[in-house]
């Protein structure tokens, strides 16, 4: 690839075929996160933001390029929809994406652990001590402000 290539031969060189309503995937290099990275002006930027640039039209101040696939490696424009910080939080929310339970790194107790509390008469502080937690969280646990997508027992 020419150094001084145009951006739009460096998406195509560094990307799959384009067809149509699939997700188009980078294959250059990529961020610990998987999204697509190309260096442009100097710098490294995603290659979902340079796509966008190019295909669609400049990105408005504070605003986020989002993926309706949900393919962090995707550059198909059709893919993409401008977004806040919150739209995009609100979207991996929505989509089942963000962390939580298990997935979280800091957790300390497993599902089959908080179902367990949840269905313990023994007093909160026996639990709590059980379970190497503070009695707080077995009372956020059972009243549901905490694992409260788990099914009630």
């Amino acid at each position: 690839m020419p150094r001084f290539a145009s951006l739009k031969a460096k998406l195509d060189h560094y990307s799959a075929p384009f067809v149509s309503g699939r997700c188009r995937e980078w294959l250059g290099g990529k961020t610990r996160g998987g999204y697509g990275e190309l260096r442009w002006e100097g710098r490294p930027q995603y290659a979902h933001r340079l796509a966008y640039t190019e295909y669609v039209g400049p990105i408005p101040e504070g605003m986020q390029v989002l993926h309706s696939c949900d393919n962090r490696g995707c550059v198909n424009d059709e893919h993409f929809f401008l977004g806040t910080h919150t739209d995009n939080m609100a979207d991996k929310i929505a989509k089942g994406r963000a962390a939580r339970g298990e997935r979280i790194g800091s957790a300390k107790l497993t599902e089959a652990q908080a179902l367990a509390i949840r269905a313990d008469p023994r007093p909160q502080h026996v639990i709590a001590a059980a379970y190497g937690v503070l009695p707080n969280n077995v009372s956020r646990i059972k009243s549901g402000h905490r694992w409260g997508w788990l099914p009630k027992s």
